[in-house]
């Protein structure tokens, strides 16, 4: 019998359901490239079902891409708003809402724990910092540091923390 290997898609979003009439909940398990794009097709899933509030549960997310949760935090801000800045030794880079957010209007409640890192955090400290949303939950992992891959040799490569991120 012929084996073909077949494509196993693994998403980012473990659910995303009604809790009421007006309570949708969307649990994000990690931020890799196409979180942002599954976020806000199951964000606009519970809107059309009347959601004017949103939990959004990142506990036990270890974080991921950057560009996964800016674009996530720009659906959930009104325009020109920052949602994060790194800071390295030589360099500083600022990330900021470039349009009113799609999402803007609900009301946020963050769920985290010890385990919710780096984007998870980001998330949540930027929803938190313009009064965005409530976050729920313990003292999440605390990392914060921005790494990047440096190629050694044609098989190896090493993870170099070259700046921190702040919110």
């Amino acid at each position: 019998i012929p084996v073909v290997r077949g494509e196993i898609p693994i998403f980012s979003i473990d659910a995303n359901f009604m809790l009421n009439q007006e309570v949708g909940y969307v649990k994000i398990n990690r931020f890799s490239y196409q979180t942002s794009s599954e976020f806000k097709e199951a964000t606009e899933l519970l809107v059309n079902k009347g959601a004017k509030k949103l939990i959004i549960d990142v506990r036990d997310n270890p974080g991921g891409s950057l560009n996964a949760v800016i674009d996530i935090c720009k659906e959930l801000l009104p325009n020109d708003r920052n949602i994060v800045y790194t800071k390295g030794e030589n360099e500083q880079e600022t990330y900021n809402s470039s349009s009113d957010g799609a999402f803007k209007d609900l009301e946020l409640t963050i769920l985290v724990n010890r385990n919710s890192a780096s984007a998870s955090e980001i998330l949540a400290g930027a929803m938190k910092d313009h009064g965005k949303a409530t976050i729920v939950g313990g003292q999440s992992f605390g990392k914060g540091s921005v790494q990047e891959l440096v190629n050694v040799t044609d098989e190896t490569t090493i993870k170099v923390t070259v700046a921190k991120w702040l919110t």
